[in-house]
């Protein structure tokens, strides 16, 4: 069967489940369809571990809390697996794992927003803008990077980081948390960090978003000031490139930051949360970074959940992009080269770490989710289920596949 067949049955089964769930009525209860209703999901928060498998959870699990321990993404109600294959390789890279969560279409590694034939996707974020939402991205790595990029910006390139700079803001993110100074800056100019930006075009972002509304922080100290009643539209650049660790802000502190804020608007909101080094430590085989920064991320979800126990219609989903590495994690050594270990637990345990690669890999990536239509989540999918489960939870009915104008964003 051809690809575009495949899509159009995999959306018209989509939207006879949630329309076979919303004709639900149990005994003594009023028909679900009301329920619904009035219990989607206001608020959506996406929490994506970059390179973050069941190795990498496994580790951080008993680093922090033995054998029997959990991490915060380990008590979310539901709990799942999503396949990450591309549209071109069985292993995928960020950018068109990203794509696929934000739009529910497979595409290309390296494309960002975009199908394999290079037309423009709206994206999850843009279709929670259209409605009325507020919208953020957080990451640890530049925000121009491809995974906070595939949710608001579309170029057949990932590379293309000037205009990625320039889609996030003429989309209307309204907030913007992490690294990546430099992609908002002239050649000519030095901002807050050492290196001279990188854009050709002669063009400031910074100032231009500031011009528009935006309130800007690039450290700390300014970051630690701000007025969450007072701001609305914030963008907060804390690195050139991706933030240096020990991070700071750190990605829980950036996370609770965007929540205060979003959460002000009546409508909800939207927020996408990259633990972005996590693969970066496991491209290098770094373990010990990988389960710190595996743990960083842990805090930022422990962030959203706290946040929804005090507004129960926020539907919390916790991912990846794609596994890093190929970690395997063992009570037992191996004997194996380049075993890292022993790490401690603290129970009196010890764990040891091989890896059977430098590169992404084809292993299917945990999800964990609680909210609205959470259930959603438990099984095996595709992962571009992810974007059908949160406009299931968001009431977003009206969904279709939405090809937009390839003028709608300019990349020249």
């Amino acid at each position: 069967m051809p690809k575009a067949g495949r899509n159009s049955i995999r959306y018209f089964v989509a939207i006879v489940v949630i329309f076979s769930l919303s004709r639900v009525v149990h005994a003594g209860e009023e028909p679900l369809a009301d329920t619904l209703i009035h219990d989607n999901a206001r608020n959506i928060i996406l929490l994506i571990g970059d390179g973050m498998g069941e190795g990498q959870r496994s580790a951080a699990r008993w680093y922090s809390g033995g054998l029997d321990g959990e991490l915060a993404m380990d008590q979310l109600s539901a709990q799942g697996l999503a396949n990450t294959a591309s549209a071109d390789n069985l292993i995928t890279d960020s950018a068109a794992s990203a794509t696929a969560m934000a739009t529910g279409v497979k595409t290309n590694n390296g494309v960002i927003g975009m199908d394999p034939e290079n037309r423009v996707l709206e994206t999850i974020l843009e279709r929670a803008k259209m409605h009325g939402k507020s919208v953020g991205l957080v990451t640890t790595v530049q925000v121009t990077h491809a995974t906070p990029a595939a949710f608001s910006a579309h170029v057949p390139s990932r590379s293309m980081t000037d205009a990625i700079a320039l889609q996030l803001l003429s989309s209307g993110v309204d907030i913007i948390l992490g690294g990546g100074e430099d992609d908002f800056l002239p050649n000519s100019t030095i901002g807050c960090y050492p290196g001279s930006g990188k854009r050709t075009d002669g063009r400031d972002l910074i100032e231009e978003a500031i011009s528009t509304g935006y309130t800007y922080v690039c450290d700390t100290d300014g970051f630690s000031a701000l007025n969450t009643v007072e701001t609305s539209r914030l963008i907060g650049l804390f690195a050139d490139e991706g933030l240096q660790r020990p991070y700071t802000p750190s990605l829980e502190q950036m996370t609770e930051m965007a929540i205060a804020i979003l959460s002000q608007d009546p409508d909800g909101f939207f927020l996408m949360v990259e633990g972005g080094q996590i693969d970066w430590a496991c491209h290098t085989q770094d373990a010990e970074n990988a389960i710190g920064d595996t743990l960083e991320f842990d805090r930022a979800v422990a962030r959203a959940v706290e946040f929804a126990q005090t507004e129960p219609r926020t539907l919390v989903i916790v991912t990846a992009d794609h596994e890093t590495g190929g970690m395997n994690v063992s009570e037992n050594p191996s004997g194996l080269p380049g075993e890292d270990g022993p790490f401690s637990m603290p129970d009196g345990g010890q764990f040891y770490i091989n890896w059977t690669t430098v590169s992404h890999t084809s292993a299917p990536v945990p999800v964990s989710a609680q909210g609205p239509a959470a259930d959603l989540a438990i099984g095996e999918y595709e992962n571009t289920y992810i974007y059908d489960i949160v406009l299931a939870s968001a009431g977003f009915a009206d969904f279709n596949r939405v090809f937009l104008p390839l003028s709608f964003h300019s990349y020249e």
